[in-house]
């Protein structure tokens, strides 16, 4: 005999930060949860991030192209997904910057927002070319971020600059990126001048990322702390 589905599902609705798409999802189940919980327990940063994608693809039901979501967009879903799941309150130890004692700290999670600014994402290099630039993709981040523990933080910031560039553009050519060899792109950027370059790395140091301020007064020292916790890290 088969047992029967207890449980209403409930629904949602959220706008996905970078395409502004409207999405639907519903909470995790407990099988969800169990895979979260061990991915958790085994402190395997590819785990994590493995379960909570593998989560957000299971919660979201709105046909979605994962594949082009950016971390920002990723981090935010989760947020609101686990908060529906499990409850909008995060119990948090925060540390005093003054003392470095640690402090309780509740955060809502529906209050965490994401902006991404409406700024332009055309650099003019010269009166020839103009390079359009995207936001990386999260799985892109990821590969960074692993390639950062074997190299060095420079070189992981060139290739966060090289997953960015979406296409050259002139008045008689467009030139995407992703279709051209690695090797190709980089010397492009390696031939770019500096001043070139510090537009394409203050890009990528002004990426949305999912943030929250935070007050709080140390229950040891009675300082008065104003943080932001930023990344999925810092509200768990």
């Amino acid at each position: 005999m088969t047992l029967p589905k207890i449980n209403d599902v409930p629904k949602y609705d959220l706008v996905i930060p970078s395409t502004k798409q409207a999405v639907k999802f519903r909470p995790f189940f407990v099988k969800e949860q169990k895979v979260l919980l061990m991915a958790m327990e085994s402190q395997d940063q590819k785990q994590v991030v493995n379960a909570i994608t593998d989560t957000i693809k299971s919660c979201v039901i709105t046909e979605t192209d994962f594949i082009k979501l950016t971390s920002f967009d990723i981090e935010y879903l989760f947020i609101q997904i686990r908060a529906k799941s499990v409850g909008e309150r995060s119990n948090l130890s925060l540390k005093c910057e003054k003392c470095d004692d640690y402090t309780p700290v509740v955060v809502n999670l529906e209050d965490i927002v994401v902006n991404v600014p409406k700024t332009s994402t055309n650099i003019k290099l010269n009166d020839q070319y103009s390079l359009k630039l995207k936001y990386p993709t999260h799985s892109a981040i990821m590969q960074n971020e692993m390639l950062q523990e074997k190299t060095s933080a420079t070189e992981a910031m060139y290739q966060t600059i090289i997953t960015c560039l979406d296409s050259l553009q002139s008045q008689e050519s467009n030139i995407k990126f992703d279709e051209e060899p690695r090797e190709e792109v980089t010397k492009f950027l390696e031939a770019l001048t500096s001043q070139q370059f510090d537009q394409l790395a203050l890009f990528v140091q002004d990426i949305p990322k999912l943030s929250h301020k935070v007050s709080f007064d140390c229950k040891h020292c009675k300082h008065h702390n104003k943080i932001t916790l930023q990344g999925i890290r810092d509200f768990f």
